[in-house]
This record gives structure tokens, sequence and C-alpha cells, in this order.
């Protein structure tokens, strides 16, 4: 008979089939895997605390040990402890490892980010969550990082809790859908956005369901995944339903050796799986060779392989598919298209894959899945889009100038607070008429002063009105809390780049433990530095008359060169009052904060090993995201770069870095491969926050800290304070800029500058001491 006629005759006796099949006992052994698993249980927390979590995770490290895992394991992780469990998790891994996280506790989404909450979380308002908490994104980034052959995510943390009820519109119920990155699988305990109970036996429904399926010899993993999904939905008469996202690139099975049995769960929805399953109702080495000449590239191709080899005889090379015959275009092949089509665009779950597929197939039987799934895309981006217009409406209200609401209407020129904001700007040019015809009338009124007695800097308002610009700036101001951690400070080994220097100066890593403090969210801003010169009448370093005025300016070609007409208020761009303020020196900050405090202790530059803590924001990765592009990045990033012998850089999606704009403005000869539209700074929160809810810690400007300048970490102090040994007359600058290519955009990177340097890429962020 035929192989494919043969195939087809299986495949109608299986339809009719719906009792468990037994095949035969193989032994294939598995490839050398490197396997290392992070599991974490959280029971034990301040509020909501859970039963069954801590058993799930002992459960599943014991299971996995017994696969032959590394097993990194932590009960009721607190938030100190979040960086220790990922450094370890990273050290373990290599590439090509297969790595996996099992997660078992309590989850939250924030504006679709996904947050593991730690169990000493004192959570009362969205703020408080990115630093008290594990980012599900910091997993991905370090298994993308340590370029791991296969990343599994599972995750049974979709309970419900107490975290969101007092939160705004950005928090949502259960769990948010991840764009898995490239040869990444994500399983949740139940759909994204629903909740999902915490089980009444000893362990979760869902651990329970993995529990009794991971260790069923022979099932690839995502038939496993399907399986467990199987189970949970029985268990719960359909209440609760595990969902999958991402792809794998290769085969992976947590058990391949001895006896395998198999239940076939219900039909076949494709004539590639009902093969398959056919192929494995006869278990015969004709029935898999007649699978592979039909699907040689199916689905399920390598399990046929593997099964071929179990029942070749030892010795006797397992027969070559035969390259099939041009097949007729049929209704099933047809079926069979629409199905793998919409797994990759369900995998994808961006609007470009749905929309490809109703073009491929209007009348798909899932074309009514990918219209309803277009539909809450939509509505998810219009959210988004109306989130970002409040948050941008909030901060012109908070700085109340005619700079910041013009800020607005030039982002929002038709938007819902437009007449709002014309409105403000009105009133503020009203009044500021109001007050130079005030002092023109008052100046017509005094005699003119003497030539000789005219003074060349601006005279101080009175003290009254000082006081009042200094709380006016004090009131703006607004700090994270940073809860107090250990961290690796520095570079690790495997950080390097192609400047020793740089790699040299940012070592040896060593343990820091850094106390509580607060952080400003943003750099310090133009409007803010122009309260404390009006009314102290100060002159920044760059504007006092003398051997060298001037700042730092960017040139063609790569070069910073010292321009003597530039300082804080024209660096030589465009620039509003929400942009950080450039062009100051050490010194000029020190004079800033001072100013503030008003003679007594409070606002200051942060340590360095503050400023790294808080960049770090948990991960452990050079950067705070991950550089390796995925495959919807690589498809459709509308701001890759232009070289390319070069993956798109993801740098430009987080940071403001030297890009391609730059290179377009100037010729910047070492650039990111992607563009951020930005040639030079920002204004503050143009780009995303990271975990720990700070604007602009990499890239944008660099910052000041109070550290004095050393060539390394040798000698440092390892409680977070800063470092006032060394060469105090240069300080240390952290976190890259706008002009800074990949060496200097990392968490560990330092650089160094007179404490009198100024240059247009380089400003400061307020810190202060926490209880």
């Amino acid at each position: 008979m035929p192989p494919a006629l043969l195939a087809h005759v299986l495949i109608s006796v299986l339809l009719s089939l719906s009792l468990p099949l037994a095949a035969q006992e193989f032994t294939p052994t598995r490839n050398n895997e490197h396997r290392v698993a992070l599991v974490i249980g959280n029971s034990a927390y301040l509020q909501s605390p859970l039963k069954n979590p801590v058993n799930d995770a002992r459960a599943m490290r014991d299971k996995l040990k017994k696969m032959e895992f590394d097993v990194v394991m932590r009960e009721n992780l607190k938030a100190r402890d979040i960086g220790g469990a990922l450094r370890e998790f990273r050290s373990k891994l290599r590439p090509g490892s297969v790595a996996l996280f099992f997660y078992a506790g309590h989850g939250l989404q924030i504006r679709g980010e996904n947050y593991l909450p730690a169990v000493d979380a004192e959570i009362s308002s969205e703020e408080d969550v990115p630093h008290q908490s594990l980012n599900v994104n910091t997993v991905l980034n370090t298994m993308e990082d340590s370029k791991a052959g296969v990343n599994l995510v599972l995750l049974d943390a979709c309970r419900n809790n107490p975290f969101t009820r007092s939160f705004r519109s950005g928090a949502g119920a259960g769990l948010a859908r991840i764009q898995a990155p490239s040869g990444t699988l994500i399983h949740y305990a139940t759909r994204p956005g629903s909740v999902a109970e915490d089980g009444d036996g000893i362990n979760g429904t869902y651990t329970a369901a993995l529990l009794a399926q991971i260790d069923e010899k022979g099932v690839p993993i995502e038939q496993a995944l399907k399986r467990v999904t199987v189970r949970v939905k029985n268990a719960t008469k359909g209440k609760q339903e595990p969902w999958m996202e991402g792809s794998l690139t290769g085969d992976f099975y947590f058990v391949i050796h001895g006896p395998t049995q198999i239940t076939i769960q219900q039909a076949p929805a494709d004539a590639d799986a009902a093969a398959w399953q056919a192929a494995e109702a006869a278990n015969t080495a004709a029935a898999y060779q007649a699978y592979l000449n039909e699907y040689p590239k199916g689905l399920y191709a390598a399990a046929a392989r593997v099964k071929l080899a179990s029942l070749t005889p030892q010795g006797q090379a397992a027969p070559v598919p035969a390259v099939p015959a041009p097949r007729v275009k049929s209704e099933a092949a047809a079926e069979d298209r629409d199905t793998l089509m919409w797994q990759q665009v369900q995998a994808a779950g961006s609007q470009e894959y749905y929309e490809t597929y109703l073009k491929e197939f209007p009348r798909g039987k899932y074309a009514a899945l990918a219209r309803t799934e277009l539909k809450r895309l939509a509505a998810q981006e219009k959210e988004q889009q109306a989130q970002a217009e409040r948050q941008a409406w909030e901060k012109a209200q908070q700085l109340n100038t005619d700079e910041s609401y013009q800020s607005y209407l030039a982002a929002y020129p038709r938007g819902s607070f437009a007449g709002l904001a014309q409105a403000a700007q009105k009133k503020l040019r009203k009044e500021a008429a109001a007050s130079t015809a005030g002092q023109s009338r008052t100046a017509m009124r005094e005699p003119p002063r003497p030539a000789d007695d005219r003074k060349t800097t601006p005279e101080r308002p009175e003290k009254k009105k000082q006081d009042e610009l200094r709380q006016a700036a004090i009131y703006e101001l607004s700090l994270a809390r940073i809860s107090a951690g250990d961290y690796a400070m520095g570079a690790a080994s495997d950080d390097v780049s192609d400047n020793p220097e740089a790699d040299d100066a940012a070592r040896p890593q060593h343990n820091v433990r850094v106390g509580n403090f607060e952080l400003a969210y943003y750099e310090v801003t133009v409007g803010q530095f122009r309260k404390f010169v009006d009314a102290t009448a100060y002159l920044t370093e760059a504007e006092r008359p003398g051997r060298s005025p001037g700042c730092h300016v960017a040139r063609q070609g790569g070069e910073f060169a010292v321009e003597r007409s530039a300082n804080w208020r024209a660096p030589g761009f465009a620039q509003t009052d929400s942009h950080p303020v450039v062009c100051v020196s050490w010194h000029d900050a020190q004079a800033y904060i001072a100013w503030l405090n008003g003679g007594s202790a409070g606002y200051r530059l942060p340590s360095e090993a503050e400023w790294e803590y808080a960049a770090r924001a948990g991960t452990v990765t050079p950067r705070p995201w991950s550089d390796t592009g995925n495959f919807f990045a690589r498809m459709f990033q509308s701001g890759k770069g232009s070289d390319p012998e070069q993956p798109p850089s993801r740098s430009c999606r987080y940071a403001n870095v030297a890009d391609e704009s730059l290179k377009k403005a100037l010729a910047w000869p070492v650039t990111h491969n992607c563009s951020d539209a930005q040639a030079y700074s920002s204004a503050g929160g143009y780009f995303g926050r990271n975990g720990f809810s700070l604007y602009d810690m990499i890239g944008n400007v660099s910052e000041w800290t109070q550290d004095c300048w050393n060539p390394n970490h040798t000698g440092a102090p390892s409680d977070g304070k800063a470092r006032l040994s060394g060469d105090c007359a240069q300080r240390v600058m952290r976190g890259g800029s706008w002009s800074s290519g990949p060496v200097y955009v990392r968490s560990a990177a330092r650089q160094k500058g007179a404490a009198s340097y100024r240059a247009t890429d380089l400003g400061f962020r307020l810190a202060k001491t926490s209880p």
C-alpha cells in the first residue's frame, strides 16, 4: 500500500477512537542537556497569605531534580533577596542551556507588565510595586542574555489578590500577555487577564496538573502543556483554562526514556495532528515512515524520527523519508495551513499578524477570533494612548508653565485637554503681561541709577519671593522610595565590551548592601533649575566671566569641544522646561542642592552604589533590558537601524542613546543600530520607566554622583555610601547619554569628569536618605 494511502487509512481509523493507547518501550537517550531551573513559591504574604505555593514549589523542585535540573530554590522570597536569586540563576546558565522558571504565588499587571510581589511587599499604590516585586520581563531578559537554548516559563501566579484594590486604571486582573522572545514558551495557569483560585488540595489546581503530566515519557513539551490544559479545564469544569504563549525553535522533552502511556484527549483539530495520532496508534516503523512521507516538515516530524529510531533494529539505518509527490490542494490541506498559520499568529499576538491571517483566510475557521483579538488590541492601544495623554497633561499641570502646556499641545493638538491647556497658557501670559507692566510703571517712577552703580549680574529677589520659589521647587519634586537590598555591584566577568579600559573601571564585581533611600523619578529639569537661578541670581560655571566660560558641545564626527556661548539656557539644541538641565558642573549641582535644603541636610546626589542599584532595578544583565531582538522585533521594528550586517538593537525602545538620528545629524561614528527619533536630549518621561519606576536612568543625559573618582572598585565601601577618598577633584558620572554608544549604555559603566566639567549631555538627579 502506498505510504500516503496508508496514512489516510490510519487517520480514518483513528477519528473513531477515544480510548487510551499504550506505546511500546523505546530507549533513545536524551542529548547531554544542561538544565537549570529557578523555582519560587510565595505563601507568607503580609496581605492575603496563600496556603499552596510553597508546597507547589517544593513539589516542583523535587520533580525537576529527578529530571536532572540544577534547581535554584526560593521559598517566601523577600524584596531584598530578589537580586540574589536572579544572580544565582544567571550564574548557572550558559549558552545552549535549558532554562526553566516556575513561580507560584500572587501576581499582578500594571500597564501591560507582569510583577510577582515579594512576601514582605507593602503595596498601597502602583508606585510601590516595581521595587518590591520580581518583574517577569527581568527573568526573560536574564534567560535571553545567557543565550539559553530553550526557555520555559511556568506561571501559577493568576490567583485573585488584594494589591490592586487602590490602584488606578493601569492595573488589571490576573497577568498580562507577554510578547515571548524567540525560543521561549510561557504557560499561564489561566488565560491572561483572568484569575484562578489557590485550590483546595495540598497543591494548586494548575501545579497539580503540571506535576501529574510533565514526567509522562516521550511527550514533547507543547503536547505536555496542552494535556495540562485539558486536566485543569476538567478539574475546574471549564472555569479555568491555562494559556500558552510563544514557541520553541527545537523539540524538548522532560523525559524521553522508557515506556510511554499516551492518552488521546480529543479528536485532532487538523490533518497533520490526525496523521500523527494515527501513527502513534499503530506504533510501527511503517506508520511513522508514512507520517514523515506525508508531512516531512510537520509539527511532529522530530517526534516521529525519534519513534522511528527506537523501532529500527540496532545497526540498521532508519529509512530516509521519500520526497512526496506534489500534493493536490485539498480541503484538508487548506484547513491544515489555516491551523498552522493561526498557531503562529496566536504566538505572536500582534495586530500585524492578525491582519495578515485575515487577509490570507478571510473566511477561515479562526476569522471571528482574529477580528475579536483585533478589536481587543485596538481598545488596549486606545487606552494606552489615553493613559499617556493623561500623564502628559498631569505633568503639564504640575510644571504649570507656558512651555509645559505648549509641549502638551505639540504632542496632542486635538487632545482631550487641549482646550484647558490653551486656557492655562492665556492665563499665564496675561499674568506675565500684567507683571511686566507693573515693573515698567515702577521703573518709570524710579530715577535712573548712575552708570558706575549698575551691576552686571541679576539682582536677587526679596527674601519672601526667594522662599516662595524654593518651596515651589520642592513641591514639584517627586522621589521614589527605594527599599534596602543587597546586590552585586559592577560588571560581571562575562560583561565584556570592546573597550577594556571601561570594563576594568567597572570591576571587580562585589556585594553591596544599600540602605533605604529616595531617588527622583526624573533628572533635574530646566524648569526646576530655573527657579533656583531666579531665586538666587546664581551664575553657573559656564556663565561666569573668566578664562573658561562655556560648555562642551557635540561636534561633527563624534567629538565634544568647548563652545564659549553655550550654557544651561542655550545648549545648542531645542529644549523645554521638561528637558533635563545640562551644562551644569558638579559644583553647580551642589549649589542647587544647598539652596533646596535651606541650610539643613536633606537632598543630595546619590552615591555611585545607590545609583547602580536603582538603575539595575533588580536586573543582573548588562542592561536593564535584553538587547537580543526577538522575531517580532526583527520583522516589525519601525525604528531599526541601517546596518544590514547587525541585528537591530532594542536599546532605542528603552533609552535615548547614540542612534541613527545622531548619526544623521552629526555623522556620529559609534551608534546603536536603531533609531529613537531623538538626536539630542529628550523631555523626561519620553521613554518608559524601569523596574523601580524611574525614568532615564540609562541614556538621555549622564548624571553626576557624589563619589570621588577611583580607577576601579578595589577598596570600595560595601555599605552603599559614597566613596569620598581618591581623586576628589574628579567625580563619577553614571548612566550614559544621548551621545553614548553601547560601551557606556550599561548599568555598571562608569566615567569621570572634573568637578567643574560641563557638557550638553551631562546633568544630575536628586537623592535623599530614608529612615
